[in-house]
C-alpha cells in the first residue's frame, strides 16, 4: 500500500474536518493574496501623495478584512487540526493492538513492551502529523501569486525563484538520508526504553544478582549510542530547516538587489516592492513547506513500516481501517452476559502444531474429553505437553487437525476458548499492578461471594486474611510482592471465578508444595461434580484421580486411557511412573 493511498485513508477517517481546514485554507490563501495587492495599492497612493485622505482610509479599512479573515481561518484551522490529529492517531494505536491482540498469544510481537510502547506512540504521531491535502491550496494560490509577479517584473521573478527552486531539489536529495536516520534514530530510542521496560521488570533479579552496576552501564552504553543517533537525525533536520528559512532572507536581498540593479531601465514602484515582499514571504512559506514535504513522506513511510513490523500479519489495509473511538460508559453494576453452550464433549482430531523456527512441535493428535471428567496430559519435559494445550486453545495457530465443542466444528479456537466456554491458567502467568482482587476480577462484576469463593478454591484465602489491607491488597509489579505460590494460586483464582465449562491448568506444580496442591484438587473436585478440567501435570496423585490420562512422547501421542490401563500397556507411562522427577505423594 502506497504511502500516498494511506495518507488518503486517514483524510477520509475525519473527512469533516479535513474539508473544513481544506476550506479554510482556500479563504486564508485568498486573504493573503487580496492583502498584498491591497498593500501594493497603499504604497503607491502614498507615493503619489503622501497626506491622508478617503482613499487612504478606505485602502486602510479594507487591509483590515483579509487581515482579521487570515486570523480567523488560523483559529479554524487549529480546532480542525485537533479533530483529525488526536483521532487517527487513536486509530492507527486501536487498530495496531487490535492485530496484536488477535494473534495466537505465543506469537510475541518482534521487540520488548517498551519499544512497542514507544512505537505506537511517537510513529502514530508522526503519521497523525503528515501533510495531507493542505498543500494543494496553497500551490495554487502560489502560482496565482507567480503570475501577478510575473505581470510586475519578470527578471526579478525569475531571479528570484531560482534559489527556491534549488530548495525543493535539495530537499529531494535529501529524503533518503533522512530516512536511513530516522530509522536509526527510532531504532535506538526503542532499544532504550525496551531496556527500561525489562529492567524495571526485573529488578528484583538484577538485586539478587548485584549486577545494578553492569546493567547502569548497559544502559549508559545504548543510552549514547541513542543521543548520538537522535542528534545526527536533528543536526540534518535542523540545518535544512535553517538553510530553507535562510532562503526569504536571500530572496529580500535579491529583490533589493535587483531593483537597484534595474532602477533605470524597469524600475520597481514602492508599491511593487511591498508586494513582492509581502508575496515573497508567502510564497516561499509554501515552497519551504514543498521542500520539507518530501521529507514528510520519508517519515510517514518509515513510521508506518515500524508500526507494521509490530503485526507482519496485518496488512496496511487493515492498520488504517476506520473505527469508531467512542467510548461506552459501562455501570459497575452491569454484567455481560455471553451466551455459551454447556459442555457435553470436547473432541480433537488430528490436532498438529510445529514451530517455524525448528519444526518441532506435536504430531496428529486425537482424544475426546467429556463432561466432569478429569484429563490429564503427561509426559517428559519437551515432549509438547504445553504445545498440545495451546494449540487446543488458539494461541497457537495450529497447522492440522479439527476440534468438535459437542459435536460441532470449532472455526476460531483463539475467540470461542475463552470465558465461560474455557478458562486458563498457564505455567507462566501474568499478573498487573494493581490489587489482588481486581488481579482476580479482571472487569468482572466485584461479586464479594464469588471472589471469596474463588479464594478459598484457589487454597489462597488464609494468605488474603494475613495480609495487612485483605483483597485490596496492592502486589507490586507482575505480582512481585507475592510468594510464586501465592502468585500462581491467585492465577488460579482467577480461572475458577469465571465459572467456565473447561478448566485448564498447566502444571500447577511448578510452583506449589505436595500439599497445597493436594488440597487445592480436593477443594476444586468438591466445588462441581460436572466440573471438566484438562490439566498438564506429573503428580501421582492426580494421575490416579485422572478419568484419561494422556501419554505424549516426542510430540506424538504414544498411550492414553486409565492408569492402570497404561502401567500394564504403556513402557512410557511406566518409565514416566518410575522417574524420579514424579514425586511419590502419600
Amino acid at each position: 500500500m502506497k504511502i500516498t493511498k494511506i495518507i488518503w485513508s486517514i483524510t477520509r477517517y475525519r473527512l469533516f474536518y479535513e474539508v473544513s481546514r481544506f476550506i479554510c485554507g482556500i479563504i486564508a490563501n485568498v486573504a493573503t493574496l487580496a492583502f498584498g495587492l491591497l498593500m501594493q495599492q497603499l504604497y503607491n497612493t502614498l507615493s503619489s501623495h503622501p497626506h491622508f485622505d478617503q482613499p487612504l482610509f478606505i485602502l486602510l479599512c479594507l487591509m483590515i478584512v483579509p487581515a482579521l479573515t487570515t486570523m480567523v481561518m488560523s483559529f479554524f484551522g487549529i480546532h480542525n487540526l485537533i479533530e483529525t490529529h488526536f483521532p487517527v492517531r487513536g486509530l492507527l494505536m486501536r487498530n495496531v493492538l487490535e492485530r496484536i491482540y488477535q494473534q495466537p498469544a505465543a506469537r510475541a510481537i518482534p521487540c520488548s513492551t517498551g519499544e512497542a510502547l514507544n512505537r505506537m506512540r511517537d510513529d502514530a504521531t508522526t503519521i497523525a502529523d503528515a501533510p495531507r491535502d493542505y498543500q494543494l491550496p496553497a500551490m495554487i494560490y502560489a502560482l496565482i501569486a507567480f503570475i501577478i509577479l510575473l505581470r510586475v517584473n519578470v527578471l526579478v521573478t525569475v531571479f528570484l525563484f531560482l534559489p527556491l527552486a534549488a530548495v525543493i531539489a535539495i530537499a529531494r536529495s535529501l529524503m533518503k538520508r533522512i530516512e536511513r536516520y530516522r530509522i536509526a534514530s527510532r531504532e535506538a530510542a526503542g532499544r532504550v526504553s525496551g531496556l527500561i521496560g525489562e529492567v524495571v521488570g526485573a529488578a528484583q533479579s538484577i538485586q539478587v544478582a548485584s549486577a545494578e552496576e553492569p546493567v547502569i552501564r548497559y544502559f549508559s552504553q545504548i543510552n549514547n549510542h541513542r543521543l548520538k543517533q537522535v542528534l545526527r537525525e536533528r543536526l540534518l533536520n535542523d540545518t535544512l530547516d535553517a538553510f530553507l528559512q535562510n532562503t526569504v532572507g536571500i530572496g529580500v536581498g535579491l529583490v533589493l538587489f535587483l531593483a537597484a540593479l534595474n532602477a533605470h531601465n524597469s524600475p520597481l514602484s514602492v508599491g511593487d516592492l511591498a508586494l513582492f515582499l509581502t508575496y515573497l514571504s508567502y510564497i516561499s512559506g509554501f515552497m519551504l513547506g514543498f521542500g520539507g514535504l518530501f521529507g514528510w513522506f520519508a517519515q510517514v513511510s518509515v513510521s508506518f513500516s515500524r508500526l507494521r513490523a509490530l503485526v507482519p500479519e496485518a496488512s496496511p489495509e487493515e492498520l488504517v481501517e476506520h473505527h469508531s473511538l467512542a467510548s461506552v460508559p459501562v455501570s459497575q453494576n452491569q454484567q455481560v452476559v455471553v451466551k455459551s453452550t454447556p459442555l457435553e464433549s470436547l473432541r480433537v482430531e488430528n490436532l498438529t502444531y510445529r514451530y517455524p523456527e525448528n519444526g518441532k512441535g506435536i504430531e496428529p493428535i486425537s482424544f475426546e474429553v467429556s463432561r466432569g471428567a478429569l484429563v490429564v496430559i503427561t509426559g517428559r519435559v519437551g515432549s509438547g505437553k504445553t504445545t498440545l494445550v495451546r494449540a487446543i486453545l488458539g494461541l497457537l495457530p495450529k497447522d492440522g487437525g479439527q476440534l468438535y465443542w459437542n459435536g460441532e466444528l470449532i472455526t476460531d479456537s483463539g475467540r470461542f476458548f475463552v470465558p465461560p466456554h474455557s478458562a486458563y491458567t498457564p505455567q507462566v502467568h501474568h499478573l498487573f499492578s494493581t490489587t489482588l482482587q481486581e488481579n482476580i476480577l479482571l472487569d468482572l462484576p466485584e461479586d464479594q461471594k464469588s471472589v471469596q469463593e474463588s479464594l478459598y478454591q484457589a487454597v489462597m484465602d488464609q494468605d488474603v486474611a494475613d495480609f495487612s489491607q485483605g483483597l485490596l491488597t496492592e502486589i507490586g509489579t507482575r505480582g512481585m510482592k507475592l510468594s510464586g505460590g501465592q502468585a500462581q494460586r491467585s492465577a488460579i483464582a482467577r480461572t475458577v471465578v469465571r465459572h467456565a465449562e473447561l478448566c485448564v491448568f498447566d502444571d500447577l506444580s511448578s510452583a506449589l508444595d505436595a500439599k497445597t496442591e493436594s488440597l487445592l484438587w480436593q477443594r476444586l473436585f468438591q466445588r462441581d461434580s460436572e466440573q471438566t478440567y484438562l490439566v498438564v501435570s506429573h503428580s501421582r496423585e492426580l494421575l490416579r484421580r485422572a478419568d484419561q490420562i494422556i501419554v505424549l512422547q516426542d510430540g506424538q501421542m504414544v498411550a492414553h486411557g486409565t492408569l492402570s490401563f497404561l502401567l500394564e500397556h504403556s513402557a512410557e507411562m511406566q518409565a514416566l511412573w518410575q522417574d524420579e522427577h514424579i514425586p511419590n505423594e502419600q
